[in-house]
């Protein structure tokens, strides 16, 4: 039984394709970044000094990939006030932004290609 050329040639690209669509994806819905700003953002609900965490959570934010369509621009508006309330000594109204923070990180993740 002989192969014939033309089929295998289209049976290796297909597989080919196939491949690269599952790397791409698989690199699409890794976002550390984000996933590293979450992390900060947990920290810096329980911590003493939660504004180290919060700058720490924003630069996580700042090198994120920009394709989570404006939800992490708004992440960083919240953060931004979430530390200006922490300077302040307003630790309820920190929750409060650093848990808005958070959904709207979760939000931005979900909306980004692969995640869909």
């Amino acid at each position: 039984m002989t192969t014939h050329p033309t089929k295998f040639i289209l049976t290796v690209f297909a597989a080919f394709l196939a491949s690269i669509a599952l790397l791409q994806a698989e690199t699409e819905e890794k976002q550390p970044h984000m996933e590293s700003a979450l992390h900060f953002l947990q920290e810096a609900k329980t911590s003493d000094t939660p504004a180290k965490l919060l700058t720490s959570a924003k630069e996580e934010l700042e090198k994120a990939r920009h394709n989570k369509h404006g939800f992490r621009d708004t992440s960083l508006e919240i953060v931004d006030k979430a530390l200006a309330l922490a300077a302040a000594g307003d630790h309820d109204k920190m929750i409060e932004k650093i848990d808005a923070a958070i959904a709207n990180i979760h939000d931005g993740m979900a909306h980004a290609p692969g995640r869909r």
